[in-house]
Formats: C-alpha cells, sequence, structure tokens
C-alpha cells in the first residue's frame, strides 16, 4: 500500500509543477499594449477625443480592441458624431496594429508604438480617395489611462 501513496504523491507533484509552468507561460504573453489608451487626433482646426482599449490576447493571436471617439468636424464641415466599434488587432515587432473599412469602403489603420513609459505614438492612416482637406495620416501621442 505504501507505494501507491509514492505513486500518487508523485502524480500531485507533478501536476502542480505542470499547473505553475503553466500560469508563468500565461504573464509571460501580455502585451505593453493590453490597456486603455486616451488622447485626441488633432484635424487642422478640429480636435477628436479617442479611447482605445486593447483586450487580452486570445488563442489566435488577436487582441479585442475598443476604438472610441468623441464629436468633431469633418474635412467637409460637417459633424461627426461620437461612437465606438469593436475590431481585432495584433502586435508584431513592438507595434500594435488595427484597420476597419468605412461605411463608403475606405481603409482606416491605426498603429500604436511604445514611445515612453505609458505613452505610445499613435498613426491614423486614411486610405483611398481623400478630401482636398484631409491628410494622409494624423499622429497623436496617447496616454494610459
Amino acid at each position: 500500500m505504501n507505494w501507491k501513496a509514492i505513486v500518487l504523491a508523485v502524480i500531485i507533484a507533478a501536476m502542480s509543477t505542470a499547473g505553475v509552468a503553466g500560469s508563468a507561460d500565461n504573464s509571460a504573453s501580455t502585451s505593453y499594449f493590453e490597456g486603455v489608451w486616451s488622447g485626441e487626433w488633432i484635424f487642422g482646426r478640429t480636435r477628436q477625443d479617442v479611447t482605445i482599449t486593447v483586450g487580452e490576447k486570445n488563442e489566435k493571436g488577436a487582441h479585442k480592441t475598443t476604438y472610441a471617439y468623441g464629436w468633431a468636424t469633418s474635412g467637409t464641415g460637417g459633424s461627426i458624431a461620437p461612437g465606438s466599434f469593436d475590431v481585432s488587432g495584433r502586435e508584431h515587432d513592438g507595434v500594435f496594429t488595427f484597420s476597419w473599412k468605412t461605411k463608403e469602403g475606405k481603409k482606416r489603420t491605426v498603429t500604436l508604438e511604445k514611445y515612453k513609459e505609458n505613452e505610445v505614438k499613435a498613426r491614423f492612416e486614411l486610405e483611398g480617395p481623400l478630401d482636398p482637406r484631409q491628410l494622409p495620416e494624423y499622429k497623436a501621442i496617447l496616454k494610459r489611462k
């Protein structure tokens, strides 16, 4: 009967070691970009508040990302109402990127790059035909909330 107790003790020890190793692997995969980032885009004479929430990485390597924005004046003089939407983002070589298409089918891409502790350089790229008053990209510094 002693050998059964020894085998059981070895199995329990092996399982607890595997559990510790597994949890260590999960903490190592945490991205610097996970969390909430906020700031504002400066579109010429108008500004637009932006908040980007980057969630944990899923099993496919993507992060659920929420992009929320405030009131702004468009390049054509109309108003842009606040809103938010969810997309998937990915980190590659120290840069976090996500993109979406507008209702008109124009691609928009946001890139975050570590700048300082709790700050990122953000770039908002506009693809497709642009209004003469629009630039192809806008830059900002976003801070961790």
